[in-house]
């Protein structure tokens, strides 16, 4: 089943999202979970599905819209209620700001490994950057808060600050 959730995520990504974000999330999250012995699929399902709401609905929030349509695909897909809602807490709490934290060993992973995949992409941040403030010094300096924020919320495994 894994397989289609994974289809459903590719195509709703474009290629760069996939290629340079997405896909280095899922690799990070199996080896934080392969190194932490909690369930590799599940690391999966939850950096599959992390930034469904940012794909499909924009950033603003995604964190929230990515709940509603995380659970929508797994229950297609007749997950169990006790994965889904792990997806789901892994989907609203991967960001490292606002009120939801991380509270179990998936969620975790999958935001540690949210935070390693921006360390190996940092030239598409700074597209990013580019793009939000058409600016270079803005841009730059968008990057290293970014890069920060991830450094001192994101990253609380210590095999995350090991792995790469």
């Amino acid at each position: 089943m894994i397989e289609k959730v994974r289809e459903i995520v590719k195509k709703e990504c474009d290629e760069r999202n996939w290629k340079f974000h997405i896909s280095h999330v899922v690799k990070y999250a199996k080896l934080l979970a392969k190194k932490l012995n909690a369930d590799e699929e599940l690391a999966e399902l939850g950096a599959l599905l992390h930034d469904i709401g940012r794909i499909k609905f924009g950033a603003k929030n995604h964190e929230i819209t990515g709940i509603h349509e995380a659970e929508k695909i797994l229950k297609q897909l007749k997950y169990t209620k006790e994965i889904i809602d792990e997806v789901k807490h892994c989907v609203e709490s991967h960001r490292g700001s606002g009120n939801i934290k991380p509270k179990t060993i998936i969620a975790k992973i999958v935001a540690n490994a949210d935070a390693m995949a921006h360390f190996d992409t940092v030239f598409v941040l700074f597209q990013v950057g580019m793009k939000r403030h058409n600016n270079i010094e803005k841009a730059v300096e968008w990057v290293y808060e970014k890069i920060e924020r991830d450094w001192n919320k994101k990253l609380t495994i210590p095999e995350a600050m090991l792995s790469g």
